[in-house]
């Protein structure tokens, strides 16, 4: 069993950190003049996905420490400030989850806010479950820097969760 807990380890970890550089590879990318904008009558700009991106990976650091993470300050930020705490976000819940004992992914705890609507789960299902919404606002992040928010909004956004296949996951 121990090895079996090695194994989704490993995998998450690898899958959190691809996540992440795409996601730290999109922001540096994004174009300056575009950051801000509201693309095609979509709801959000870039730099509030970029945002969103920070909060999954907190809430992921969150999740494998077991306690809640300081939120981040409200308002604009600059893109520099975003990258570092995408950045040393996914440090510290990779180093969370690099300590954190086979047996405490078996957990149950308290599900962080915000969570879709669970309340409480295994601690290894919480963390598959934030990755997969992670990468899921990095898709809507991915369609604003191709351009391809459409009319009323990304159509990606409106799609249940049931409908979207994880990716890479």
């Amino acid at each position: 069993m121990v090895f079996e807990m090695q194994f989704v380890r490993k995998a998450y970890t690898q899958v959190l950190a691809h996540e992440t550089r795409k996601v730290v590879r999109m922001v540096r990318e994004y174009p300056r003049e575009r950051f801000d904008r509201r693309e095609n009558g979509c709801g959000r700009t870039a730099r509030e996905l970029a945002e969103g991106c920070v909060a999954y990976v907190r809430q992921i650091e969150a999740i494998a420490c077991g306690e809640s993470v300081p939120q981040a300050q409200a308002g604009p930020r600059p893109r520099g400030t975003i990258l570092l705490d995408l950045e040393t976000s996914y440090l510290s819940a990779n180093a969370a989850l690099q300590s954190l004992p086979a047996a405490r992914w078996g957990e149950v705890v308290s599900a962080p806010p915000g969570l879709l609507f669970w309340t409480q789960a295994r601690r290894g299902e919480l963390l598959w479950l934030a990755l997969r919404e992670m990468a899921r606002h990095h898709r809507h992040f991915s369609m604003h820097m191709r351009s391809e928010c459409e009319g009323g909004g990304c159509h990606l956004e409106a799609l249940p969760h049931e409908q979207l296949e994880p990716a890479g996951i």
